[in-house]
């Protein structure tokens, strides 16, 4: 099946993704500290992220990670502000799956901002426009805190602003901003995985498997999750061979960034076309999964899967039951162990992967705005 691009937005889907041409260049410049991001930095935005951002007042910001994890490296993300009136004072955090990039959204986002939702989309680490091997994460963990120290960043310049975007908090100075403003932490798939584990390290109690968290000026208060078929079980037609990973465990010492296993290629969606758009991107990953990014996944699963009992905030989690990808097994294990008082699980008949695909028509595209519709009925409702 073949995929083309519309004309006016060719130009883009023409360029190069800065990982399918690593050279010993930009090795080399990275070395020296002139580009962790490896060339992603300097991509153009994407046309419907670009549509977005000129229709919507957008902020951009960048924050450093904590040296204790990946040194001198940063996130990058963007906040999408609802036009003036809408504001609701809730803010919806919008996380990203594997291989992709926070600026994707832009194509789902405006169903909340319509609703008054200040949207914030971050990169997480190795995606996007955040420094990093490209889809090099040998730390899941790593996940949350980025979420985290993201938050915080906003909550610090909330409190810097002579006029918030709206009400959002009690302050008579920033030594005594409070955040007033809901927080609804969501994401898909690899996203969907940081977005429970940012819920349950920092919006329940102390769990004392993780790690501390990390100091902060501000500590952002989350309202609640929303978890598009999260990375919680791995499909067996996704999950590499026995002796495959045994083989990676043996390599994973002196080359974790060597990309090894297909993963979930081909097994994403029901329509090929997807696959095809995804890689002709080149914000996204194209490449095998790392060997050491696939070794923590199945590490961080398999830790989170054992301190589910401890997520507290109310949630929502979505799967579909054709997923080859992300097994709904690992969803509804979620839902039946998390603690939390006020949670739902939400299994849609068929679907597959990427519950949000954009349909080719208004019919087509049905099951991508039920989905977003039950997304904003819960956040509506909390």
């Amino acid at each position: 099946m073949t995929w083309q691009a519309p004309p006016d937005e060719a130009w883009y889907y023409l360029l190069r993704s800065p990982s399918d041409d690593y050279s010993l260049s930009s090795w080399l410049s990275t070395l020296r500290g002139l580009d962790r991001s490896f060339g992603r930095s300097a991509l153009p935005r994407a046309p419907c992220e670009q549509r977005l951002r000129e229709e919507y007042k957008t902020r951009d910001g960048k924050i450093a990670l904590l040296p204790n994890t990946i040194e001198k490296d940063w996130i990058c993300y963007q906040i999408w502000d609802p036009k003036e009136g809408t504001g609701n004072e809730k803010d919806l955090v919008l996380i990203h799956g594997i291989n992709d990039y926070g600026g994707k959204f832009a194509v789902h986002a405006r169903k909340f901002l319509d609703a008054g939702y200040r949207v914030i989309v971050p990169d997480m680490p190795s995606h996007g426009r955040s420094s990093g091997i490209h889809c090099y994460l040998p730390n899941m963990e790593l996940l949350a805190d980025a979420v985290y120290l993201v938050l915080a960043d906003v909550l610090l310049h909330d409190s810097q602003s002579p006029v918030p975007p709206t009400p959002s908090a009690s302050q008579t100075s920033p030594s005594t901003f409070t955040q007033t403003r809901k927080l609804f932490i969501a994401g898909q798939s690899m996203g969907g995985y940081a977005a429970v584990l940012t819920c349950l390290k920092y919006g329940s109690s102390s769990v004392s498997s993780l790690s501390p968290r990390p100091s902060v000026r501000y500590h952002p208060k989350i309202s609640g999750g929303l978890f598009l078929c999260p990375m919680l079980e791995i499909a067996p037609s996704s999950r590499p061979s026995y002796a495959l990973e045994l083989v990676a465990r043996t390599l994973a010492s002196f080359a974790g960034v060597v990309p090894f296993a297909s993963a979930n290629k081909g097994k994403n969606s029901e329509d090929p076309s997807i696959e095809i758009e995804f890689n002709h991107d080149p914000q996204t990953y194209h490449g095998k999964l790392r060997i050491a990014t696939g070794l923590s996944i199945l590490s961080g699963i398999t830790h989170l899967s054992t301190i589910f009992a401890f997520l507290q905030v109310p949630f929502k989690v979505f799967h579909g039951t054709g997923d080859r990808v992300t097994s709904p097994s690992g969803s509804k294990k979620l839902f039946e162990e998390a603690g939390s008082d006020d949670k739902e699980l939400r299994l849609y008949e068929g679907y597959e992967h990427v519950l949000l695909r954009k349909g080719k028509d208004d019919k087509d595209d049905e099951r991508r705005q039920r989905v977003l519709g039950d997304m904003l009925e819960w956040l509506q409702r909390h």
